[in-house]
Parts: structure tokens; C-alpha cells; sequence
């Protein structure tokens, strides 16, 4: 079985019990955390969770250590239910969709902003809005500068990208003069 329909399946799975113990927002809340975490050490996770000589309660502490707060019960027993099935390996991918379903299902819309300095709340606020209004969703907002932008921001939302940095425009005029 590949592992995208694994990871769904599981994802569904977690979904679905963390509905039936009312504690979907927080199973939410510890894999954003989680999946934070991992993409910054991709491979010592997956070397230590893939290894079957690391015993299962040592790799749901490294989990439990990952999210770096106190973990909900019920993804703890999610995880103790991922290592007797051999899966752990695969929560990264499980994670990944488990938050996709749950933005869906609660109507969230993910919305990365990059600006090239710190934004005030009222600038933040405008962004939100024209975001909502424009999708008719609530925004999940995350925000990073990057100051390679020079001035501006953009902003990510699913798969399309408004770019309002100055270096956007410049690379932009850059493009129109080489033609």
C-alpha cells in the first residue's frame, strides 16, 4: 500500500477519534508543533523513528519532546496505537494530512505572510481581513520576515502567491528589460 493512502487513512483515523473525545483542536494545536519541529531534523526523526531497535516508548518521548508542550492524551494514545502497527515512521506525512482535513472541516484557510520587516497588528489585521472577505474563510495567519524582500510582503495562500515585495518587483522589471 503506498504511503499517501497510509497517511490518509490514518489522518481520517486520528481525525475521527479526536472528534469523538472533542479534543480535535488540540490534537490540531500538538501537530503544527510536531510537523515544526520535524521539518527542521527530518533525518535524525526519521532515522530514530524508522530504527526498530529504539523501543516504541522512547520514540513517542521523542514525539512528546518534539511538540515541546504538554501533549493531549489522545495523540499520545495515537501514538502508542501508530507503534504497534509499525507506523511511526509515517507521522510526519499522518501529521501533514491530519491538518489539512481539520482546516477543511473546521473551514480554516492557511495564510503565510513573508514580510521583509515586523508588521504591526493593525497592518496584520488589514491582511487578515481582505483575506477573509476575498476567500469568505477564516484565515490561519502565520507570519515570518524575511528581509531579502527589501519592503513589502507576500502572501501564500494554498497554492497561489500575491507578491507585493519590493524585490518581486524588481525581479518582475528585471525580467521586462531582459526581454
Amino acid at each position: 500500500m503506498d504511503n499517501g493512502k497510509i497517511s490518509v487513512r490514518y489522518a481520517r483515523a486520528l481525525l475521527s477519534y479526536a472528534n469523538e473525545q472533542h479534543c480535535e483542536a488540540e490534537v490540531y494545536g500538538n501537530l503544527a508543533k510536531l510537523t515544526a519541529s520535524y521539518s527542521q531534523a527530518i533525518n535524525p526523526f526519521n532515522e530514530v523513528l524508522s530504527n526498530p531497535m529504539v523501543e516504541s516508548t522512547k520514540k513517542i518521548e521523542l514525539l512528546q519532546t518534539a511538540i515541546g508542550e504538554p501533549v493531549h492524551p489522545c495523540l499520545i494514545r495515537f501514538f502508542e496505537f501508530l507503534t504497534e502497527k509499525k507506523r511511526e515512521n509515517k507521522i510526519f506525512i499522518i501529521a501533514l494530512k491530519y491538518q489539512e482535513m481539520y482546516r477543511q472541516e473546521k473551514n480554516l484557510l492557511r495564510a503565510d505572510v513573508t514580510t521583509a520587516t515586523e508588521l504591526n497588528d493593525n497592518a496584520l489585521d488589514r491582511i487578515r481581513e481582505f483575506v477573509e472577505q476575498t476567500f469568505k474563510r477564516q484565515v490561519e495567519m502565520h507570519v515570518r520576515i524575511n528581509p531579502e524582500l527589501i519592503g513589502g510582503f507576500t502572501l501564500d495562500i494554498e497554492h497561489n502567491r500575491m507578491d507585493a515585495s519590493i524585490a518581486g518587483q524588481l525581479n518582475k522589471l528585471k525580467k521586462e528589460l531582459q526581454l
